[in-house]
């Protein structure tokens, strides 16, 4: 192996490579799930929600009677109580426009209440500007994304508006009370917060709310639907519940997740890429190697050894240059899978302040995570697969007429 020591070190950096992109690949993808699935729980859903109307439709549409829970702080209140539940909070969500002087962006307004909400959410937890809601005040708590548009500041004044379920329009003005930059980026770009009270005031809709959000006491951060079945099967058994309404699990929201058989592809095509660059690497080093050492291999059968003899001696040679690429791989699939775990990949680095959907509710890093069952199997995939080159050419070197090989200079 080391007769060609560049020779050898090419070989196995072209094998190190390999493993160490599908490494940090997987790491970054598999990262961008569980990230997507915290933030969709933590920012848009909770583990269940309540709604009137079926399905997991992404538009904002006006409250109506039909797509309205009646009495939601109610149900919210009945939910809370039942075993198994951290929190429940009722929301009401319409579209509107915010208007600041002669600017003018349609948004999403969520009506929480300010005290439920965040047993439920953590969109409290990160306000940039100002303060979270109080009940009852007439203030707005607005998207970092959509006050930098309309260039607004806690203190100053917004109006929205919107149409009311009776299909008349609506205008109020709203003070800005505080901002919220979260890492959700649905949150920052479109969503902005209003006291439950006030929400239905502005919509005509009293005491109504279009979901019902729960947060599960003893289900694990991305809880699965096995987790939450008990509790949503609880759920209706209240008393006051509607045949007509729905309990939904945060997966129904979660459209990021068809994306998985895109990652899984990827994911083939970066092993496959392991598969050629290997292959590629140790046929080509262990043919050379059988082009200079001619005379030694008819040296060698002349001596006594068989076929067999010759074709593990190359074999063990590829062996040993699959080991020292998967070594350095390894190596460096720690080190930069380390960085990406503890500081992460900046989007906007690459896309600078654009709204650009990625199709994962990630605002700006993604992290990676430690999946040790990938990096043992990248390295049994490149090391498989230098043995296995390497056997073509060493049944060509074993094959060598001795005599001919004697006599080539």
């Amino acid at each position: 192996m080391w007769r060609r020591r560049r020779r050898t070190l090419l070989t196995a950096a072209a094998i190190a490579v390999g493993i160490m992109y599908f490494v940090v690949f997987d790491s970054l993808l598999a990262g961008a799930d569980r990230d997507a699935q915290i933030n969709t729980i933590d920012f848009e859903t909770g583990h269940l929600w309540v709604s009137a109307s079926a399905g997991s439709d992404d538009a904002v549409a006006r409250p109506t009677a039909e797509n309205t829970i009646p009495s939601g702080q109610a149900l919210a209140q009945a939910i809370a109580e039942l075993s198994g539940v951290a929190g429940a909070a009722p929301r009401l969500v319409f579209p509107a426009s915010l208007i600041a002087g002669l600017d003018e962006l349609p948004v999403s307004v969520v009506g929480v209440d300010p005290e439920a909400d965040p047993q439920v959410f953590r969109v409290s937890q990160f306000v940039s500007s100002g303060r979270w809601l109080e009940r009852g005040e007439e203030g707005v708590v607005l998207g970092r994304r959509i006050a930098d548009l309309l260039q607004l500041e806690p203190g100053d004044l917004v109006t929205v508006r919107t149409q009311t379920a009776g299909l008349a329009f609506q205008a109020v003005d709203l003070a800005v009370v505080g901002t919220v930059e979260t890492p959700h980026p649905t949150v920052n770009q479109s969503q902005a917060f209003v006291p439950l009270d006030a929400a239905q005031s502005a919509v005509g809709a009293p005491g109504r709310a279009t979901s019902i959000h729960v947060r599960a006491r003893a289900a694990a951060q991305v809880a699965s639907q096995r987790d939450l079945s008990s509790l949503a099967k609880s759920i209706p058994m209240l008393a006051c519940w509607d045949p007509g309404w729905h309990v939904n699990t945060w997966q129904e929201a979660a459209s990021f997740l068809t994306i998985g058989s895109t990652k899984r592809t990827f994911a083939m095509i970066l092993l496959g890429l392991v598969v050629v660059i290997s292959v590629i690497g140790v046929v080509n080093s262990i043919l050379l190697s059988t082009l200079e050492r001619v005379r030694e291999i008819g040296m060698l059968k002349a001596m006594g050894m068989d076929e067999r003899d010759i074709t593990a001696v190359f074999i063990m040679e590829g062996g040993g240059l699959g080991l020292l690429g998967c070594a350095l791989g390894t190596a460096a699939a720690i080190a930069g899978n380390a960085y990406f775990v503890n500081v992460g990949l900046s989007l906007r680095a690459f896309i600078g302040d654009m709204d650009l959907d990625i199709g994962y509710p990630i605002a700006d890093r993604m992290y990676g995570v430690w999946n040790w069952t990938t990096m043992l199997w990248a390295i049994a995939v490149g090391l498989a697969v230098a043995l296995a080159a390497s056997y073509f050419p060493a049944r060509r070197a074993a094959r060598l007429d001795p005599a001919e090989s004697l006599r080539r200079l």
